[in-house]
């Protein structure tokens, strides 16, 4: 669920999923925050209206929030995908940019990384035929 909007302690470092979007006086759109993503505002002020969430037998829509320059909102408990609305609040550019978290390696990329990091450790020459600290089998 979203949460207040807060200063930025440190400045945000920009990895590759990062996106930046300026937004002109009395422009919206429509933004689908992933999980772990961070909403951060670089210039002027926007307004966030998040969509209707289910919570059981209910529609719950959370309060609007706004965010001035310098401040963020992180989406970071959040299990699902959220859509907020976000909107120009003043009369000059807005400016904000969206922040995704970098995906958490997949099995087959872990299991191939520990095959590559385990042959890496493979000596020929040892003459105890060890394979890593793992006896090896011939």
């Amino acid at each position: 669920m979203p949460q207040h909007p807060t200063p930025l302690a440190t400045p945000c470092t920009s990895p590759a999923a990062a996106v930046t979007l300026g937004l002109t006086p009395g422009q919206s759109l429509w933004l689908c925050l992933p999980p772990g993503s961070v909403l951060h505002a670089t210039q002027g002020e926007v307004s966030l209206r998040f969509a209707p969430r289910d919570c059981g037998h209910a529609l719950h829509t959370p309060p609007q929030t706004r965010l001035g320059a310098g401040e963020h909102l992180a989406a970071g408990g959040a299990t699902q995908a959220a859509w907020v609305q976000v909107a120009n609040a003043l009369h000059c550019r807005a400016e904000i940019q969206v922040i995704e978290r970098t995906p958490a390696p997949g099995l087959w990329r872990q299991a191939r990384h520990l095959l590559r990091t385990a042959l890496a450790g493979r000596d020929e020459t040892a003459q105890d035929h060890t394979f890593g600290n793992v006896p090896a089998l011939r």
